[in-house]
Order: C-alpha cells, then sequence, then structure tokens
C-alpha cells in the first residue's frame, strides 16, 4: 500500500492527474491503513516536524511523535531509503502545501492515545555475556539465531554483536546474506488488556534498537553493510514458528514490519524503528535484529555491528474521521 500512496502522490504532482488526486483522497479518507502507512513515513524520517507547524494536523501522528521525539537520531537525519520513500520524502520536502493540494484535510481533534513498553528480554543486553545460541528460538524469553555475542565495552557498557552471516537451517558453507538474532514475544496479554481492535481503535507494535558499526577486516570489500529491525506477527504456538523457519512467514504470517539502514564503518550509533498494525488475531511477535551483505554469498566474518538497546512498544490509538475538501 505504501508504493501505492506514493504513486498516487507523484501523479498528481508531476502530470496533475485528477483521478489519481480522487482515488488518493478516497483512500486516505477509507482506509485506516493508508493514514498510519503516510503518518508512519513522514515521521520516521524526521521530515513533518519540519515543514508542518499546525499542531492540529500534527495531532493525528500524537502517538508515533512520542516514540520519535524519545529517540532523537544521534547523527544527521539523511537516511538511505528505500524507492518509494525516497520519492515521498522527495514530494513532501517541496512544501506541505502540495499535500494540502491534494484536497486532503485530516482531523483536527487530538487523539487520545496509549503507549506501553511490552518487555524484551535482555532487550539492553546486561544481563548476559557470551554466546546467543544458535537458532531461531522455540520458547519466549531469550535470544537465539546466526552466530552472536554479548561483549563488554571498556566503560562497562555491554552490546550485542553480530558475527557471521549464514543459514539458520542449513549448513555452515551455505549461501546466505544475514546475521539475525530473533526474541519471541508473548502477546496474549493484550487481549485481556486492551480486547480485539474495532473500528473505532487501532493498535501498533514499534521495534527500535541502537545501530553501530566499527572498523573489522571487511570494510574495504563491504563499506555499506545494512542493518535491520523487523517484527514478524503470527497465531501459533511458539515452537511450530521456530520449527517452521522460515516458510512459516509465507504460510501463516499475520502482519509484518521492517525498517533498514546502511551504517559505514565509524558512523555515529544510529536507533532505527519498524512498525506494523496489530491485529486481533496476532498472539506472538518474532522480533529480529541483524546486518546484511545484501546478496547471497558464502558466509562472511562481520565483526564490526552491534546492537543495543531494543524495545519493542504497543500503541492504542483512536481511529480519526477525515474530512475531505476539494480546493
Amino acid at each position: 500500500m505504501e508504493e501505492q500512496l506514493v504513486n498516487l502522490l507523484q501523479k498528481f504532482r508531476d502530470d496533475g492527474d485528477e483521478a489519481a488526486r480522487t482515488e488518493l483522497n478516497e483512500l486516505l479518507r477509507k482506509s485506516p491503513e493508508a493514514r498510519t502507512i503516510m503518518a508512519r513515513t513522514l515521521v520516521d524520517e524526521q521530515l513533518l516536524l519540519v515543514h508542518l507547524r499546525d499542531e492540529s494536523i500534527i495531532s493525528i501522528l500524537d502517538a508515533e511523535r512520542g516514540v520519535a521525539i524519545s529517540q532523537p537520531p544521534t547523527r544527521p537525519t539523511k537516511r538511505f531509503l528505500a524507492g518509494p520513500q525516497q520519492v515521498a520524502v522527495a514530494l513532501l520536502a517541496v512544501g506541505i502545501v502540495g499535500l494540502m493540494g491534494l484536497g486532503v484535510v485530516w482531523a483536527v481533534d487530538s487523539p487520545r492515545s496509549e503507549a506501553k513498553a511490552i518487555h524484551v528480554a535482555n532487550g539492553d543486553f546486561e544481563s548476559f555475556l557470551g554466546r546467543v545460541q544458535i537458532g531461531v528460538p522455540t520458547d519466549f524469553g531469550r535470544w537465539g539465531g546466526n552466530p552472536a555475542e554479548v561483549i563488554e565495552e571498556a566503560d562497562g557498557n555491554r552490546l550485542l554483536r553480530l558475527l557471521k552471516t549464514g543459514n539458520i537451517n542449513g549448513g555452515p558453507d551455505d549461501f546466505a546474506m544475514n546475521c539475525s538474532v530473533f526474541q519471541l514475544i508473548d502477546l496474549s496479554f493484550l487481549r485481556s488488556q486492551w480486547g480485539t481492535t474495532g473500528s473505532q481503535t487501532q493498535i501498533s507494535l514499534n521495534l527500535s534498537a541502537r545501530f553501530q558499526r566499527k572498523a573489522a577486516p571487511i570494510d574495504a570489500e563491504f563499506p555499506k553493510l545494512a542493518g535491520s529491525c523487523r517484527i514478524y506477527l503470527f497465531n501459533l504456538n511458539p515452537e511450530a514458528i521456530g520449527e517452521k523457519w522460515p516458510r512459516v512467514i509465507r504460510e501463516d504470517g499475520v502482519g509484518f514490519g521492517k525498517k533498514m539502514i546502511e551504517l559505514a564503518p565509524g558512523e555515529e550509533p544510529t536507533t532505527i524503528t519498524a512498525s506494523c498494525l496489530l491485529g486481533s488475531e496476532a498472539t506472538v511477535a518474532l522480533i529480529v535484529v541483524s546486518a546484511s551483505s545484501g546478496s547471497r554469498a558464502a558466509p562472511i566474518e562481520l565483526g564490526g555491528y552491534f546492537v543495543d538497546d531494543v524495545q519493542l512498544t504497543v500503541i492504542k490509538q483512536p481511529n480519526l474521521p477525515v474530512e475531505v475538501v476539494s480546493r
């Protein structure tokens, strides 16, 4: 849907396509998912706060904005964006007048949202030292995955070091592109606390982590390595998820969110956040932090890629009405 939104924006801005304008208005008016995607993209790239000064418009993004502001970027806000996001940001950087020129007016009432932190076992990596267990976990409350270890720096801070890409269910020499570390999260408590989502509310999950890249022998061959946060949602018992990985994504997945960043050696540590809508059918989340070479190849030693401060937040907010005004 994100690509559809961007294409409609581009058609109207570049070609003056009135049919695209009408379709975009209808999509934003009728689809909470479309409004969430648009809001999340803008807030995550930190451009909305630059171009929007009208609090009545910013209020629709209040819950997402709270997460973004609580984790200010520690380096300039330049991002290595996917193609659709580059187009969206380029369109919106021209000025918010361009968006309003589409005839879309978002609701002015401030939403009353709730946010709760969901416990991630050893999310700050302070309670454990040593190697992470190999393989996708089959139970809650522990990390597992490709070769990785928790190390302690000179100042006493502990963080996760991603060591080597690999095929988690294959042989040690099988081609792969990722070094991933996983944790299963029980979401069943949300049903008793917040019930199931209805037409008046929506619930989303935000997974954030701080990535850092230090000098390593592979730097010349891989000047840019991508770090990512991913969320997979399922309605399965945890054992089945681990045993059926990775085909379980295609066969049983009920939700997905992802955020990536490319880091060069020595860049400042950077926090990124992945988001996804949480449907009432989801009972388990599989959260993933990883580094990727970008192409399938024989396993490579990473050495200098680190992750810290993994947090998971659930946000409940009302679906807001949308009023469409033609200009």
